[in-house]
């Protein structure tokens, strides 16, 4: 199996961002666009410019993101994603007009992933179940769970929902942020995750803990998991 990678990219202007999209095409399967953390930028023309996979993310700050605007604003711009041929749109479990935005969404040919993130703790295994059980309820194609570990003892919480999800037949990405939770960002694929992310060098990352592509792969290499 080889894992697969999300690059997140992000920037200023498009032509920032058009940097980073082909810097990541060298390595991920993938690529996140964090309009969040991005200037004024039209999703059509980001479209343009590669033929990866993409997807759309206007994170709240409440979840971790720069976006402090109305939910109708924060929507808008996940719709237009999803209208102009982005593949997925993250949308937050959290996020105020949940049913809503996902009924609009659903008139698109887009995956959606519903997620959920804490930054303060890994709960218990029940209540990371109960966030899974209502990201299915709410649609989710793929369901998101990220976690801050506050010990090495987190990752296992967070692998063994991931891997018994898995192999349920779900699709979902799971693993927890910070020093401690590297070894689920690595590992999350391997137990059955869809994907995990990687920044694509260091002072771009998006999140605690997060590796760079270059480095990823190179431990994948060496775990025996890519040719």
């Amino acid at each position: 199996m080889k894992p697969k990678i999300c690059a997140v990219a992000f920037g200023e202007n498009l032509e920032e961002i058009a940097s980073i999209i082909r810097e990541a095409e060298k390595l991920a399967d993938l690529i996140e666009v964090r309009f969040d953390l991005s200037g004024e930028v039209d999703p059509e023309k980001i479209r343009r410019l590669t033929s990866l996979p993409l997807i759309a993310t206007n994170r709240s700050k409440t979840e971790g993101g720069k976006f402090e605007g109305p939910a109708e604003r924060q929507a808008e711009l996940l719709l237009k994603a999803a209208e102009v041929g982005f593949e997925y749109v993250d949308l937050e479990l959290s996020f105020k007009d949940l049913a809503k935005t996902v009924s609009k969404l659903k008139s698109f040919e887009v995956k959606l992933i519903i997620s959920s993130h804490n930054f303060d703790e890994t709960p218990s295994i029940d209540r990371l179940r109960d966030i899974l059980r209502r990201q299915k309820e709410s649609s989710a194609e793929i369901c998101k769970i990220v976690t801050m570990a506050r010990s090495v003892e987190d990752n296992l919480a967070i692998l063994s929902l991931l891997s018994s999800a898995a192999k349920s037949g779900e699709k979902i990405v799971a693993f927890c942020m910070g020093k401690l939770g590297l070894p689920s960002r690595i590992l999350s694929p391997i137990f059955g995750g869809y994907f995990t992310y990687a920044s694509i060098r260091r002072g771009r990352e998006a999140a605690p803990g997060q590796l760079t592509l270059e480095e990823l792969r190179q431990i994948y290499r060496l775990m025996g998991f890519e040719g």
